[in-house]
């Protein structure tokens, strides 16, 4: 039968016409290369024990690489889910992910702290801070006076205007 071949790397790839749909076997050949990137990627890191690496990453580094790690773990799953048809709406993995999420937050604010920079900001500010209440009230005060005062002066504006015209 007459198939399609391709290689990629030392991997070499063969199916039949009838294995999948035309249009699907770029796709698979464009994922496939994707995955090659990524393994290639991974290689060092998957070379060496987790204790040694962790030996040579700092301890924010670790924890971003735990971060990291769960998430990615719960994101195949989510897709593996996605894939299999489940309503993921109620489910707890989403529930998961959000608190993985709260945690890499608080990580890049620890980060950024560490380094003396201002924190990054986003959509989602990060889980402790609050607004302090009384002085938003001071701020808005101060701009409605300022306003006011604008006001004023646009009125003088105004009435030396209307003097001319009498």
């Amino acid at each position: 039968s007459s198939g399609i071949n391709a290689e990629y790397g030392q991997t070499n790839l063969r199916m039949s016409d009838d294995a999948l749909p035309d249009e699907m076997v770029e796709t698979f050949y464009s994922f496939h290369n994707s995955l090659k990137s990524v393994e290639e990627i991974l290689e060092p890191y998957l070379s060496m024990p987790l204790d040694e690496m962790y030996d040579f990453l700092s301890p924010i580094e670790q924890a971003k690489s735990e971060l990291i790690t769960a998430y990615t773990v719960n994101s195949l799953y989510w897709a593996f889910l996605t894939s299999q048809g489940a309503k993921l709406e109620d489910h707890p993995l989403k529930k998961e992910m959000e608190r993985i999420q709260m945690y890499m937050r608080k990580v890049k604010l620890l980060e950024s702290s560490l380094k003396g920079v201002r924190p990054p900001t986003g959509h989602n500010p990060p889980v402790h801070q609050q607004i302090d209440k009384y002085a938003a009230a001071r701020f808005i005060k101060r701009g409605l006076h300022k306003e006011k005062s604008l006001a004023e002066r646009l009125k003088e504006e105004k009435e030396p205007d209307s003097s001319s015209k009498d």
